[in-house]
């Protein structure tokens, strides 16, 4: 490794202006909204609708938009657009076809204006979450997955990726089946779900239970939400049952980002140590992933000792913000004295 640290030195300086950028949740910047026409006005409005839909999903809440920085942004929504396209959905059976409008934002200018106004940024490192969806749809009772009820499983989907939440199901195959049963997550009996889950490894377990109810055909949910030891519990009501997931979601993502969002402070520095970098894959790898994260601007690299790498991160946000956010992409794991900013680079 010694050998190699003149060679890694020189490989930082040329990875770390490609990777600052670098994401790990694919699309952040990206929205696709309705469109009520192709003339000016039209799109206009369409822009607007998308980059109020990217502010709450990167600042985790819809109460940013009622800020003055929100409103300066929004304001002008075409100054941040880097391309856009219309795209004409497919009918239905009973729907015509319908006229939407996809956008990417420039991600570097927008994130940028977030840290100066000094709202909360959450960044492309994400939790990874697993849902378990009980659903009692007038005495027809299912677990939610991906095949038994591909509408339904769509309808959470696109919940999720509008707030830019990695949420997946479970396959519901044979082991989940002899796993977890129905009253299992009806119930919150959360211990099988967990033992469940483990095939999975998600950071995150969503649970919830949703029936409608007879008389007036609404539907309530109660949801609860498992980050490590932090768990959080709320319900949520609606009319349709796109809208119950859509606000149960919504709720799951305004927690997370309560503990995940980050927000600009006075500048600082921070120099961590990672272990077990043994060749420049794992040291690209590294610096990648330590570009990547939303409380930092800047990676270098101080020294290379065998296979430990010492680098001095330039950060926008406190450490503890740092501390929180880096252990989430299952790359660096923390080494045993909590005190310490060592990291072990995770095989």
């Amino acid at each position: 490794m010694r050998k190699l640290s003149l060679l890694t030195l020189l490989l930082s300086l040329l990875l770390i202006p490609l990777l600052a950028g670098a994401t790990r949740l694919q699309g952040l910047f990206e929205a696709e909204v309705e469109a009520t026409g192709r003339d000016n006005a039209a799109r206009d409005a369409a822009l607007r609708l998308a980059l109020e839909e990217l502010l709450v999903r990167l600042t985790g809440s819809r109460a940013a938009l009622q800020t003055e920085a929100a409103a300066s942004l929004t304001k002008e929504p075409g100054r941040l657009v880097e391309q856009f396209r219309f795209i004409e959905a497919p009918a239905g059976e009973e729907q015509p076809k319908q006229l939407r409008l996809w956008v990417q934002f420039d991600g570097v200018s927008l994130s940028r204006q977030l840290r100066q106004a000094g709202l909360p940024y959450w960044g492309a490192v994400r939790p990874d979450i697993l849902a378990w969806l009980a659903i009692d749809d007038r005495g027809r009772r299912y677990l939610l997955s991906d095949s038994n009820e591909p509408s339904v499983a769509a309808m959470l989907t696109q919940a999720a990726q509008r707030r830019g939440l990695p949420l997946t199901l479970p396959l519901l195959d044979l082991e989940d089946r002899q796993a977890v049963k129905f009253t299992d997550v009806w119930g919150g009996f959360f211990g099988a779900v967990t033992a469940a889950s483990e095939r999975y490894r998600p950071q995150v377990i969503l649970t919830a239970r949703l029936a409608r109810d007879a008389p007036d055909g609404e539907w309530r949910a109660n949801w609860q939400l498992a980050d490590g030891p932090h768990q959080q519990n709320w319900r949520t009501h609606a009319a349709s049952l796109a809208t119950v997931l859509d606000s149960g979601v919504a709720d799951a993502g305004e927690w997370l980002a309560q503990r995940y969002a980050v927000v600009a402070t006075q500048a600082g520095l921070r120099t961590l140590v990672v272990e077990g970098v043994r060749d420049l894959q794992d040291y690209a790898r590294v610096l990648r992933y330590l570009a990547s994260l939303s409380p930092v601007d800047r990676v270098d690299v101080l020294r290379v000792e065998d296979q430990d790498v010492a680098f001095k991160l330039a950060l926008s946000a406190d450490e503890h913000n740092l501390r929180q956010v880096i252990t989430l992409g299952r790359v660096l794991q923390q080494t045993a004295d909590p005190l310490a900013w060592r990291f072990r680079l995770n095989r």
